[in-house]
């Protein structure tokens, strides 16, 4: 019954609002909100790739949507549905059509090229995108993704409360990889004495891993070898972890090169047992035995469970990681339209807003700021919490 509700919903393509995003009464700020709800209606045009081959993307985003309204019911908020087709010019196609509703906000697009695309059109509302990629966010362009900046500073205050000072870093010289190394360079200010030690990159399209490992890792040497010189001795005579230059290493690879990276590790007896690993919250999908001890920083886990099993019943389907954060975006709009009250200064609201994601705020450029969980993979599809995520932001 509940499904088929659900999809009578959908077709009306007008949903209400979701659950107040809550925070604790003594670190709210919201004076500037007022408490009672508006009679004017907010629409909330949705860009999203409804069709192409990431469909299965912009499906998750529009059902988690549909979920926020129909939990927590609210006329003040109208909702429609743009298809981008998961390109850039579908992505401004997508806009127009969306513009000529007159909507008080755009949620999404998902990916970079769709957001900058979007962007470049100039839109007098906010646009409140998926893509983590934050060299296309700004004038009124924001971002509630999971963004690479936020996990890295998470982890290097981890790293540093372990007493571990010097990082290699290691993976593919791209865009991904300059925002690597810009955001530890940033994050590694904040703990005294940390330095990254290590920076071996690799073209993306580069079979080549062993090199770029060779460059970190201590030699190999055959103990059988003649004429051993007396420093090859000694270093024969210390554990790896001795040999080491760096006492932490962060990885950022997924996939097969990912797989491919860590044996050639392995081989050169860098393992997370001898030296801690760090990577991006992608880890936590890792199927390889290889990974088991390293660490990442997520989102909290502790609604998700929650979602999971809402989404499953109400579309008999897993959702994907990334539905919950359609859920949250809709459900800042929801609030902040019921309350009459949306615009710049609260999506902006420092004292942020509480999600199925955990707490997080949006920044004035953009970005935004969550609050992490730190995680460690024990064994193969079984991770585990070392360290909540604060309190405060």
């Amino acid at each position: 019954m509940k499904r088929k509700i659900l999809f009578i919903f959908l077709l009306a393509l007008t949903v209400g609002c979701a659950e107040q995003i809550k925070i604790p009464a003594s670190e709210r700020d919201v004076s500037h909100v007022s408490d009672e709800k508006t009679n004017e209606k907010t629409k909330t045009a949705f860009l999203l790739p409804l069709s192409g081959p990431n469909a299965a993307v912009g499906e998750n985003f529009q059902n988690a949507a549909l979920m926020a309204g129909l939990e927590r019911p609210n006329e003040s908020t109208e909702v429609l549905f743009f298809d981008t087709k998961g390109t850039p010019q579908g992505a401004v196609e997508a806009y127009q059509k969306a513009k000529e509703e007159a909507p008080d906000v755009f949620v999404g697009p998902v990916f970079a090229g769709e957001v900058q695309s979007v962007g470049a059109q100039q839109p007098d509302k906010p646009v409140l995108s998926f893509t983590s990629d934050t060299s296309v966010l700004g004038n009124g362009i924001y971002s509630i993704a999971l963004l690479i900046p936020q996990q890295i500073q998470r982890i290097v205050d981890y790293a540093c409360a372990q007493g571990q000072r010097r990082f290699a870093l290691i993976g593919p010289k791209d865009k991904t990889g300059d925002i690597v190394v810009q955001s530890f360079e940033t994050a590694v200010k904040n703990c005294p004495g940390m330095e990254i030690v290590h920076r071996s990159f690799y073209a993306p399209t580069s079979n080549d891993l062993t090199t770029p490992v060779e460059k970190i890792a201590p030699p190999l040497i055959d103990p059988r070898r003649k004429n051993l010189t007396a420093r090859e001795k000694e270093l024969i005579r210390n554990p790896s972890a001795e040999r080491l230059s760096f006492d932490a290493l962060f990885v950022f690879e997924q996939g097969i090169k990912l797989e491919q990276l860590v044996s050639i590790l392995y081989y050169y007896d860098v393992t997370p047992q001898i030296v801690p690993y760090y990577g991006l919250a992608t880890l936590r999908h890792t199927k390889n035995t290889q990974l088991v001890g390293a660490y990442f920083a997520d989102v909290p886990q502790a609604r998700m469970t929650v979602f999971k099993s809402k989404y499953k019943e109400a579309f008999d389907k897993n959702a994907m990681p990334i539905a919950s954060f359609g859920y949250d975006a809709f459900s800042l709009v929801s609030f902040l339209s019921g309350k009459g009250a949306l615009n710049e200064n609260t999506l902006t609201d420092p004292v942020g807003y509480q999600g199925i994601n955990g707490r997080f705020r949006l920044n004035q450029d953009g970005t935004n700021d969550r609050l992490l969980e730190m995680f460690q993979i024990r064994s193969t599809g079984y991770i585990q919490s070392v360290e909540p995520a604060q309190t405060d932001f």
